[in-house]
């Protein structure tokens, strides 16, 4: 029910007075993983792990499954490197490689996090744009825009640089507010209740093993 008042909301933007916003903005940041160096110095400098660790190293697959389950981690030292993409709450995060198009939005974990590979993300230092933009490429007006830009038969895929290119038509604060903002609270509070409650359930079920 929220995602699909969501997804009315920006299939009807027409309606609405908007001003128009290149995400090559300064104002926003758009990037990813390979931001930080070449291939070469990310092979050198960055250190995954399967165990817990500094930071989250947020996948494409660790989104769909609700960032649960075998996720990976890397350290301070690897965080501190990656400076160019460490993610904050409600930052959007697109699959630009294989499963394009697929929309996230990253959640208040309360801890270190980065964005994982073939991915991009968009940030804000408003949250009502990074709510709007998160509903915005969740809709088919925004699917079709990422389309647009994407190549590839056997393994789909779009660059940030084509991505900063495009521009969208941006409501006010205030609307964003009443109508998109609202709606992402109550999913946000959904999402940690959820999470809080498997995380009794797991400790319930280590103590009767």
């Amino acid at each position: 029910m929220i995602e699909s008042n969501l997804k009315y909301f920006s299939n009807h933007l027409l309606q609405i007075n908007n001003t128009n916003l290149s995400l090559g903005d300064p104002t926003l940041t758009v990037s990813d993983h390979v931001a930080n160096g070449s291939f070469k110095s990310l092979k050198e400098n960055v250190k995954i792990f399967d165990q817990p660790n500094y930071s989250l190293f947020i996948r494409n697959i660790d989104f769909k499954n609700g960032i649960h389950g075998n996720l990976k981690y890397v350290d301070k030292k690897t965080y501190a490197f990656l400076k160019k993409s460490h993610l904050r709450k409600g930052d959007v995060v697109i699959s630009n490689v294989g499963d394009v198009g697929s929309v996230h939005r990253v959640p208040m974990l309360n801890t270190p996090m980065v964005v994982g590979n073939n991915e991009i993300f968009i940030h804000s230092e408003v949250p009502q744009v990074n709510d709007y933009l998160y509903s915005f490429f969740k809709s088919f007006v925004g699917q079709r825009m990422i389309q647009s830009i994407t190549s590839g038969s056997a393994q789909q895929k779009f660059n940030k640089t084509d991505f900063r290119k495009l521009s969208i038509s941006l409501p006010s604060v205030s609307w964003i507010d009443t109508n998109i903002s609202n709606y992402l609270a109550l999913t946000d509070n959904i999402y940690l209740e959820n999470r809080a409650l498997n995380s009794i359930k797991l400790n319930l079920i280590k103590q009767l093993i």
